[in-house]
């Protein structure tokens, strides 16, 4: 039995990729300068093996070419059908069987908020960390030297953080947050990215604030880290939630911790690579555009964003930088972030007391770049709510639309129980033909916007932050009623069990494969 666990070792998880075929070691030279971002793309597109470059075109001023570092990309894209599940990725982050579908890994995360949360293990002997192998501070630092990527034409810059996790705890130590935001390299020692509402970095930073402190606000940026946080750190969990208990009830054991260099955080010891310093939210600079989870960058479309200052980095030998090349689906940024808050709206819809019975499932198809919600609902109990089309759906868009797992959302999109809305291919059937443009949509004006949606960030809404959320109802109107709606599909589903059997049995025989 293999003693590997991927769920907690990143070096693990990728060997665990290596046995299973599903990794390529590039050897040879590629610019970390839109190279590596273009060889990723299509990575993700054609479902193709891990990339992990081991020979990153370097630079002369790099503090310690032999170890800063090689790059690991698509890390939590799609793997080709063909040798499986398609989510084995994702599976492993959990340390699952390879061939858990994503609807059993919704569960499964469901699953680990009932059990008892397990705080990580802080090591004694710090140089024991596989993070503290190396060290560099001060003028050594120099990060425009390290073969960070370009990941798009368009981008504003090299974004160093794309797949790595975010350390911050508030000021009386009550809550430490782990979390996934981007990071765009302003200068050799600083940083720069989204610190905005209502990511959990931007509440704890403002707590920083409150004490009259936001310009000196310590954090730690962990790259490689145990998959299982990675995966945990994209979650909207709930405010004031640690992710590090969480990730233990989730593996069933405790995280090791290694206490930082230049402050008081704790992060995981088996981590690549470690960046320590303070966030300064009173000096803003110029951040962006970079190309995002919906498909597009718009040049000359920056953020003003407060910087990092790294003053101290730790890493392992021979360090990898996890990356996320985010686009046209699908990527880490649709699996993770869409798939994660799936399961916080399943979660949702059985905390609710109407709800509870209706909503099956909750899923954000990937096809939909993370922008749609869809919820499968159970018409038999629908009926018994003895509602109509706008009471229900003004009840669902309510819930939903005021709650941080769905500010990513704009448009929820109701279908009944003949629908896996797994497959696209059945969910978008059902919204082409199960709803009359405007009638069976709820639009929800008051309910906030997600500015990086590229229809907000590039139109009016920009200037509010207020509406363009809607939910489109793919119910027939008698599926609300005791009399229901009485249809077949004309597709092979649609036939008897007797001659879909007879004909899957005799399919070799007709001459498939």
């Amino acid at each position: 039995m293999s003693d590997l666990r991927p769920e907690l070792r990143f070096r693990d998880f990728l060997q665990v990729l290596k046995n299973e075929n599903d990794l390529i070691e590039i050897t040879t030279e590629c610019d970390p300068n839109l190279e590596v971002g273009a060889i990723m793309r299509r990575v993700y597109e054609e479902k193709l093996p891990v990339p992990l470059f081991k020979n990153l075109k370097k630079d002369i001023k790099n503090p310690d070419p032999n170890n800063l570092f090689d790059i690991a990309g698509c890390l939590g894209g799609l793997r080709d059908a063909k040798k499986g599940n398609d989510h084995a990725r994702i599976a492993h982050h959990l340390g699952l069987d390879s061939q858990t579908p994503m609807n059993k890994i919704i569960d499964y995360l469901i699953e680990a908020k009932t059990k008892k949360p397990i705080p990580p293990i802080l090591l004694e002997d710090a140089s024991a960390a596989p993070c503290k192998m190396n060290k560099i501070s001060g003028d050594r630092i120099r990060l425009n030297a390290l073969p960070a990527p370009t990941l798009h034409h368009g981008d504003g810059g090299k974004y160093i953080q794309t797949y790595g996790m975010f350390v911050l705890q508030t000021p009386d130590k009550s809550w430490t947050n782990w979390s996934i935001a981007r990071g765009m390299i302003h200068d050799d020692k600083h940083i720069t990215g989204l610190v905005i509402n209502p990511q959990h970095i931007r509440k704890v930073a403002d707590k920083w604030a409150e004490i009259g402190k936001g310009d000196r606000i310590p954090f730690a940026l962990c790259f490689g880290v145990p998959p299982a946080s990675i995966l945990v750190s994209s979650m909207p969990i709930p405010e004031d939630a640690t992710e590090a208990d969480y990730i233990g009830a989730l593996v069933g054991e405790s995280l090791s911790v290694v206490k930082c260099e230049t402050n008081d955080l704790q992060v995981p010891a088996d981590s690549e690579m470690v960046f320590e310093g303070t966030l300064n939210l009173n000096k803003m600079v110029e951040e962006g555009p970079f190309g995002e989870m919906h498909g597009y960058c718009f040049p000359g479309h920056g953020h003003p964003c407060p910087l990092y200052a790294v003053e101290t980095i730790t890493y392992r030998d021979n360090a990898i930088l996890p990356v996320s090349n985010p686009g046209l689906c699908t990527d880490e940024t649709h699996t993770l972030i869409g798939g994660l808050v799936s399961a916080e709206c399943k979660q949702m819809a059985l905390e609710h007391p109407k709800l509870k019975n209706v909503i099956m499932e909750a899923f954000t198809p990937y096809e939909g770049v993370a922008l749609w919600l869809a919820l499968k609902v159970n018409t038999t109990e629908l009926v018994k709510l003895n509602t109509n089309s706008e009471e229900f759906c003004k009840l669902v868009g309510e819930y939903y639309y005021n709650s941080k797992p769905c500010f990513i959302i704009h448009e929820i999109i109701l279908v009944g129980d003949d629908i896996d809305i797994f497959d696209f291919r059945k969910l978008f059937w059902a919204y082409a033909t199960r709803h009359t443009p405007g009638d069976d949509q709820y639009m929800f004006e008051d309910s906030r916007s997600f500015p990086l949606a590229p229809f907000i960030s590039q139109g009016p809404r920009i200037k509010t932050l207020k509406g363009g959320n809607c939910v489109t109802d793919c119910l027939f109107p008698n599926q609300y009623k005791p009399e229901g709606v009485n249809f077949i599909t004309c597709d092979f589903d649609g036939y008897d069990e007797s001659i879909k059997e007879k004909v899957l049995k005799s399919w070799s025989e007709y001459g498939y494969k």
